[in-house]
């Protein structure tokens, strides 16, 4: 490289450097701003002054008034620990035995951990809680049933029983809800609602577009936090409010882990949603995160004063975000995963990898097997792209040949570069070479590179899981951090991935011209800070690609080289070349047009100029 590319590659350096820094500091003044205007929580009400019960649940005793204090009991079976509040009749927490919290391994991810209330606590609205407190029993170690009332008078029943014989059964639970009027005054059931939780991020380094709350009725609905936020052309949003018809589930999540409300039944539904902040300890990077609430209402109907009860049911679902488990489950959780526009590669790619992990690495290398799956996944993606990435390098070799003669074309038309154009093409399709035929190799591993991203962007089963140097494959791989900058963290893996790009770069042959290649150099610095702070799984498979490529071109170069022979009846046009002669003649149309219009002869052809002999 010469001395100007060096320059530029340095001013890129740094400017990317400086953009990350005030990046942050944006992203830390928009936290505090919002945790200045972010509503207060409102408080459940307490039992005192709650309407008497006068019998209208057959189970509830009218004698009897829920407890002042909060009672907490749990139900627990092989993966979850979840723990009910007497005050809320719902879920304060579901415990992830199996998942633990970032930074601190013997502790575990609790969901809903940043909710004021519990997960099937009754609302009106977004933060008006109106249960008023409830007993409790346990008719067997797999059910829990609430009995109470809520401040506006109706009578509760909520029986919660963990599910059985179900995929994923260990993260989901049964809710019967029956409501019966003794207000003295008729109930819109539409305007009491179900609180669907409270998800934030669990780290420094987690994005603010992957926690949000989402719902599906026709069709599947994501909003980001960063929706609440205040945006360049508009300004900061206090509440969500979204009428949904024939709504099939509800709930908030996060990168990792989410909240389902399914209803037996789809209905028409209102779904609410607002965002508040939360401190983040310092073992998970300290600082604020912005975190999202949500609820659902229930189905409409009115419900008069001693008309009788009546009874609703839903499936709550507090669980780690693992694409094959809610693809089984059917009913589209699979969208849960909010994958995006390259959803289908994504899913397609998370499939193959638990494939690869289930059926050859878990049984004879489970320290190391989601790494070695993600190297074979690399492995054979880039084997079914062999052909391609093989072609693509003989054009770029025949195209190699050809510059001797495109060097003479550039000397021949140097004030016509719309003739030199033309006759470059003719010469491609003379010897029938595509000049875009090296860059469909990359085009191709664009949409599978950004599958990947996303795919590895909310794989739960990385977490925790070691390779090599690497302590968890959902984070970055560091292994030091440098005292610049308030903590510059030192991530090997990516240093690796830009090295071996670096070398594959060297070793493929160079077409195109001077700004093309100095682009192209650009490529392993843009890789490099894009995948410096994202999961060391993304720069394993990128380096495993790069060495795949390396290793191919080293074979190809043992190949005899590819002949520079023209083709019979000088071939037919190409693609560019067809759109070069339809331009040009739409171009001379147009001269002719307005020549016409403004009553001037047609422009007379260019006289030709001959070639430059150099006397």
């Amino acid at each position: 490289m010469d001395r100007k590319t060096w320059i530029v590659l340095l001013l890129c350096g740094i400017a990317l450097a400086v953009n990350m820094h005030f990046r942050a500091k944006v992203a830390r003044e928009q936290a505090e701003q919002a945790k200045k205007e972010a509503p207060a929580e409102v408080a459940s009400p307490g039992p005192d002054g709650a309407p008497a019960a006068t019998g209208a649940l057959e189970t509830v005793d009218p004698t009897v008034d829920p407890p002042v204090e909060e009672t907490t009991v749990t139900l627990e079976n092989g993966g979850v620990v979840f723990e009910f509040s007497s005050r809320t009749g719902g879920i304060n927490f579901a415990e992830l035995k199996a998942q633990g919290v970032v930074g601190a391994e013997d502790l575990n991810v609790r969901i809903n951990r940043h909710g004021s209330h519990g997960v099937g606590a009754l609302v009106r609205g977004m933060d008006r809680f109106i249960d008023g407190g409830y007993t409790l029993t346990r008719p067997s170690d797999r059910e829990i049933v609430f009995l109470g009332r809520t401040t506006d008078g109706m009578l509760v029943k909520k029986r919660w029983v963990l599910m059985e014989d179900a995929t994923g059964a260990e993260y989901r639970l049964n809710l019967e809800l029956t409501v019966e009027n003794d207000s003295g005054n008729p109930v819109e059931l539409s305007d009491v609602g179900l609180f669907a939780g409270a998800a934030a991020g669990l780290y420094k380094r987690e994005w603010e577009n992957q926690t949000g709350l989402f719902y599906k009725g026709g069709k599947f609905k994501f909003k980001a936090v960063t929706w609440f936020k205040k945006g360049f052309l508009r300004s900061a949003r206090s509440l969500f409010e979204e009428e949904v018809p024939a709504l099939k589930y509800a709930g908030v999540s996060n990168q990792f882990f989410t909240t389902i409300l399914v209803p037996d039944e789809p209905y028409d539904a209102r779904v609410w949603g607002k965002t508040s902040t939360v401190e983040l300890p310092e073992r998970a990077g300290g600082g604020e995160k912005m975190a999202i609430r949500s609820a659902l209402s229930l189905p409409a109907g009115t419900l008069a004063s001693g008309a009788g009860a009546r009874t609703m049911k839903f499936e709550v679902m507090m669980a780690p975000k693992r694409n094959v488990m809610l693809l089984r489950i059917g009913e589209g959780r699979g969208k849960v995963m909010n994958y995006g526009w390259f959803g289908l590669i994504s899913l397609s790619l998370n499939w193959v990898l638990n494939v690869l992990h289930g059926w050859i690495f878990e049984p004879i290398a489970s320290k190391w097997s989601w790494g070695l799956s993600i190297i074979l996944l690399t492995i054979l993606i880039r084997g079914v792209m062999w052909p391609l990435q093989n072609k693509s390098t003989r054009s770029m070799k025949r195209m190699s040949l050809l510059q001797p003669q495109i060097k003479e074309l550039k000397e021949k038309y140097p004030d016509d570069p719309q003739k030199m154009n033309q006759e470059m093409m003719g010469l491609y399709r003379e010897y029938g070479i595509n000049p875009v035929g090296g860059c469909l190799p990359l085009l191709v591993q664009i949409p599978i590179f950004f599958g990947f991203y996303r795919m590895l962007m909310y794989a739960v089963e990385l977490r925790e899981q070691k390779f090599l140097w690497v302590d968890d494959l959902s984070q970055p791989d560091t292994v030091a951090v440098i005292p610049l900058f308030g903590g510059l963290p030192l991530n090997l893996l990516p240093i690796v991935m830009a090295g071996t790009m670096v070398l594959q770069m060297g070793m493929t042959p160079k077409t195109g011209d001077k700004m093309q290649q100095r682009i192209m150099m650009f490529m392993p610095i843009i890789f490099f800070v894009f995948c410096y702070n994202f999961a060391s799984a993304l720069a394993l498979y990128w380096t495993t690609s790069n060495i795949f490529a390396i290793a191919q071109t080293l074979i190809t170069k043992r190949l005899p080289d590819p002949e520079l022979k023209k083709k019979g009846g000088g071939g037919k046009p190409g693609f560019f070349a067809r759109l070069q002669e339809r331009a040009e003649a739409a171009q001379k149309a147009q001269q002719a047009q307005r020549a016409k219009a403004s009553g001037q002869a047609p422009p007379k052809p260019k006289k030709k100029r001959g070639p430059r002999t150099g006397g």
